[in-house]
């Protein structure tokens, strides 16, 4: 039997082929824990600002008055938000009007 003489041209094809669909899964896999961990992180932003919407509805209704400060806010209503993660900017105008909340995440740079 005689053999060819280009018969080892091309055995790598698939080897590159393979190596290809590997990254572009890998980089479709690590794009869709980076979406997730956005999205997480989205969720947890909205739900420390609808925390402290209840919180001061609650004191308002059972005190009649809004808190005075956010500090009067938390120790009234037991409001526990990560203070490490957000800033809660509480303004408030009179008693008897509600206040402006706002809950931003904190700005944490990586060294």
């Amino acid at each position: 039997m005689k053999k060819r003489k280009y018969a080892g041209r091309g055995a790598w094809v698939p080897m590159v082929l393979g190596l290809l669909l590997f990254a572009a899964v890998a980089v479709w896999m690590v794009r869709g824990v980076q979406e997730a961990a956005q999205v997480s992180q989205q969720e947890g932003l909205r739900m420390a600002q609808e925390a402290v919407e209840r919180a001061v509805v609650s004191c308002y209704s059972l005190n009649g008055v809004y808190p005075a400060t956010y500090q009067e806010l938390k120790a009234k209503s037991g409001l526990a938000i990560d203070e490490e993660k957000y800033i809660v900017f509480y303004d408030i105008f009179a008693s008897n009007i509600r206040p402006s909340v706002t809950v931003v995440e904190r700005w944490v740079e990586e060294q």
